[in-house]
């Protein structure tokens, strides 16, 4: 992701900024920003900053041709088992925020897809994280998911107890 600015420099400064573009055969906005970065890279490296966080990239299991959260092609028992006491244990970390779950949430995909998502990033967190940022912003998107349930839940009659998996979710 990139962000646009709008700088004034003075007529003097922005000449010189011309003169060095040309000498590299570059435009002066890709100077500019490239000089820009480097003085930010280098207040970092001095500590006048705090340094950049890389983004971690999610772990993917060997061969894995999905994103961990969602079950690969043709099914997988062990992931399954896996996910389903992820699942277990994300309610029992915040059952609150989970409290509206509807009883056989497994036959909705949408469902499906973002407990598994919330168990995945839980679990990432808990294995690698040690930004408190990212615990601000799973707290978060977990609220905003809460919330989301709540107003689905207006007519759900029974709410999701964990337990054993149900026969739909067992391995194929």
């Amino acid at each position: 992701m990139s962000q646009d600015f709008k700088i004034v420099l003075p007529d003097p400064t922005a000449q010189q900024l011309y003169e060095l573009a040309a000498q590299r055969d570059q435009r002066p906005a890709t100077l500019a920003s490239q000089m820009i970065q480097n003085e930010i890279a280098l207040a970092a490296d001095t500590g006048r900053v705090r340094a950049l966080k890389e983004t971690p990239a999610i772990t993917r299991h060997p061969g894995a041709e999905r994103a961990p959260w969602l079950e690969p092609y043709g099914g997988d028992p062990e992931w399954r088992t896996r996910m389903w006491g992820s699942i277990v244990a994300l309610h029992a970390r915040y059952p609150r925020h989970l409290q509206y779950l509807k009883s056989s949430w497994w036959n909705d995909p949408a469902t499906t897809d973002a407990l598994c998502a919330l168990a995945t990033w839980r679990q990432e967190i808990d294995d690698t994280s040690n930004d408190p940022r990212d615990e601000l912003a799973y707290q978060h998107q977990l609220t905003d998911y809460a919330n989301t349930l709540k107003q689905q839940g207006t007519d759900i009659t029974t709410t999701w107890k964990p337990s054993t998996p149900p026969d739909e979710w067992l391995p194929r």
